[in-house]
C-alpha cells in the first residue's frame, strides 16, 4: 500500500514536471520573441507545437539547454532557464523513483 502511494506521487510529480518544462520553454521562447527579436528570427521563430517533424522547437530546446543565450545578458531568460533545469531534475528523479518502485514490486511478486 505504501509503495503504491509513492508510485502515484512519483508519477504525478513526473507529469507536473514535464508540464512545467513545456510551459517554461514556451515562456522562454515568448521572452526571446518579445525582447530579442533578431535572435528569435535567426532561430527560425521556434514555437512549441505538437508537430514532432518540425525541427525548430527541438533545436530551440537544444539552444536553451546548451545555455547559448548567455550572451544576451537577460536575467529573465536566466530565471526561466533555471526553472527548466529544476523541472528536468524533478522529472528525472521522479521517473527513477517510479521505475525503482516498479522493480521492487516485480521482485516481490516473483519471489
Amino acid at each position: 500500500m505504501t509503495l503504491n502511494l509513492f508510485f502515484i506521487t512519483a508519477t504525478a510529480l513526473f507529469i507536473i514536471a514535464v508540464l512545467k518544462q513545456l510551459l517554461e520553454t514556451n515562456a522562454f521562447l515568448n521572452r526571446l520573441r518579445d525582447h530579442h527579436p533578431s535572435r528569435y528570427e535567426a532561430m527560425g521563430r521556434p514555437r512549441w507545437n505538437i508537430q514532432f517533424g518540425d525541427p525548430r522547437f527541438r533545436e530551440a530546446v537544444k539552444y536553451i539547454r546548451a545555455h547559448k543565450f548567455a550572451d544576451l545578458d537577460d536575467p529573465e531568460l536566466e530565471r526561466i532557464y533555471k526553472a527548466i533545469k529544476r523541472a528536468d531534475r524533478v522529472a528525472i528523479a521522479s521517473a527513477v523513483v517510479a521505475i525503482l518502485i516498479t522493480l521492487i514490486e516485480v521482485m516481490r511478486t516473483a519471489g
